[in-house]
């Protein structure tokens, strides 16, 4: 089956001290996990959405990896959810998963 996935990281991380989506778990920043745990089942598109500004972090942190589209996120988690869905072209089943939590 194909299907479409989205990371939402776009919030502040301010419960944890700020920006955990980009702190380094491991040997890779915590975001970089999902994106390659998804892309690696299949995940076509990957579509991260960020806070406005971080796509330079983004391309940082998921150096290599193919497969990925980001957009802005919104001014709540279900506003960027609905970012993430309106840059999807057909109606595959869409996965929505958290950055903050990498060992899918």
């Amino acid at each position: 089956m194909t299907f479409s996935a989205i990371i939402v990281a776009a919030g502040s991380g301010s419960r944890a001290g700020g920006d955990k989506q980009w702190r380094t778990v491991g040997d890779k920043p915590l975001i970089r996990w999902s994106a390659q745990s998804l892309l690696a089942a299949g995940a076509n598109p990957l579509v991260l959405v960020l806070a406005e500004g971080a796509q330079d972090r983004a391309r940082e942190a998921l150096a290599g990896l193919d497969g990925w589209i980001a957009v802005t996120g919104g001014a709540t988690r279900a506003d960027s959810v609905q970012a993430g869905l309106a840059v999807l072209e057909d109606d595959r089943p869409v996965l929505i998963h958290d950055a903050a939590r990498p060992f899918l």
